[in-house]
């Protein structure tokens, strides 16, 4: 039997993560970014291209309220880069909102469990999720940990 091989992307503009599992192995990276922001396509293909995958699950992105225009302009602008890199790339891509996978990883909505649930599910993957501020690498593992569920 042939493992399939799932990915999460956490999207932003300057933050993110993009994570892919295939059975007990797991890889995760920062969202690649340009350095005055927006999403480095040409290297996401690179990690996307490393493994034959299966399939995607992208968290689904929307305005907040209080959220400046720009900030909102920008987010949008990242999303709209990954699902463009999805779709240029022929993946199976599901958008999923952070509460439809949350519940289905059975994440509470504290900004620190994600991260917590992340380590104790991968352990090989600690070092990369110690810190507080790697909490988008954490969302984008249980995102592809989750994406056989809605496949």
């Amino acid at each position: 039997m042939t493992l399939r091989t799932y990915v999460g992307i956490d999207p932003g503009y300057r933050t993110g993560a993009v994570a892919l599992v295939q059975g007990d192995w797991a890889e995760v990276h920062d969202l690649p970014v340009w350095s005055e922001g927006g999403v480095n396509t040409l290297e996401l293909k690179h990690i996307l291209e490393s493994v034959p995958v299966n399939y995607v699950l992208v968290e689904k992105q929307s305005s907040r309220p209080m959220q400046g225009v720009a900030s909102s302009f920008k987010l949008g602008m990242g999303y709209g880069q990954i699902v463009g890199a999805l779709s240029m790339l022929q993946l199976k891509y599901k958008e999923i909102t952070p509460a439809q996978w949350k519940k289905s990883a059975s994440v509470p909505s504290d900004k620190d469990a994600a991260r917590r649930i992340a380590m104790r599910t991968f352990p090989q993957l600690t070092e990369q999720l110690r810190r507080k501020k790697d909490e988008h690498r954490a969302e984008a593992l249980l995102m592809a940990y989750q994406a056989r569920h809605f496949e």
